[in-house]
């Protein structure tokens, strides 16, 4: 079992509206410098047509509407046309008055179980209008007015590294469904990739070609606002989240079946860096984060 906390839901349509080689080009152009760092990092991609999965805590999801879909059957138990089939398939747990799947698109011609097709609350499935609500909810907005540490946190906050994974802003495609999805600058600080963080924050579940200690960069805007972080929400120190991205490497002689080898946290060298600063700038790198 491993615990999570949820993911931010503003932003997610510019996230989606994102190209792969958008995703690859911001990768490749800073290749030299993360390997300085031993960084590495890649993609989750999709099982269907190999393309760049970004949604999720591993990356495991390729679009809000997959994201939707699966919440929906994973959390709430209601199966839909992307997830028809039930987690528990008792029918005393289902109930024999709700056909298999529960949520779909309606084509009754009465509404006697609130599925008419003319209802115009119920043309769509309520999956597919809450991937709508995902998709057009803006994205969180930084303190337009940042204190002079914050802004010297910037600075440093590239200087020593970070922003080679927490990419600062990406390009959405230059044509998408929408007028306000396209070409628009996506400051969400990640690089929508997978990296090893190492024993300390492991987890143990594999999602696609997440390994059992990947991770995607969870996007930092709107970080500012956020109570709990890290995947389980073991702390609400941002101090502690930026120690805690550090984990040494676990050998095959030390390991056991509770405590499996890993390779060491591809974020140390940075850790590091943090950890040299003077505590004004690592207050300003501080600053920098609850400002956006």
């Amino acid at each position: 079992m491993s615990f999570r906390i949820p993911l931010q839901m503003l932003g997610l349509g510019l996230i989606d509206s994102i190209q792969d080689r958008e995703i690859l080009s911001h990768f490749n152009a800073t290749a030299s410098q993360r390997a300085a760092l031993g960084i590495a990092g890649h993609p989750n991609r999709s099982g269907n047509d190999g393309t760049i999965t970004r949604f999720g805590w591993k990356a495991q999801n390729k679009s809000i509407t997959m994201f939707a879909a699966e919440a929906y059957n994973v959390e709430m138990g209601i199966t839909n046309e992307l997830f028809p089939t039930a987690t528990e398939e008792d029918p005393n747990c289902n109930g024999p008055q709700k056909p298999e799947p529960n949520d779909v698109t309606r084509t009754d011609t009465t509404d006697e179980i609130n599925e008419s097709f003319t209802n115009p609350l119920h043309i769509l499935a309520d999956w597919m209008q809450f991937q709508i609500l995902m998709r057009f909810t803006d994205a969180p907005q930084p303190d337009p007015n940042p204190s002079t540490s914050a802004q010297r946190g910037q600075v440093v906050f590239s200087a020593i590294g970070c922003a080679l994974c927490h990419t600062p802003q990406m390009q959405t495609a230059p044509v998408m469904n929408s007028a306000v999805l396209e070409n628009r600058p996506v400051n969400l600080f990640s690089d929508l990739l997978l990296h090893h963080m190492g024993a300390g924050l492991a987890d143990n579940i594999i999602q696609g070609q997440s390994g059992p200690d990947e991770f995607r960069t969870t996007p930092l805007w709107g970080v500012g606002q956020r109570l709990f972080f890290l995947h389980d929400g073991r702390t609400s120190d941002l101090l502690q989240v930026i120690i805690q991205h550090f984990s040494a490497a676990t050998s095959a002689t030390s390991a056991t079946s509770a405590s499996p080898t890993y390779p060491a946290s591809e974020a140390n060298a940075v850790v590091q860096k943090f950890r040299g600063l003077s505590k004004t700038d690592q207050q300003a790198v501080l600053d920098f984060l609850r400002s956006l």
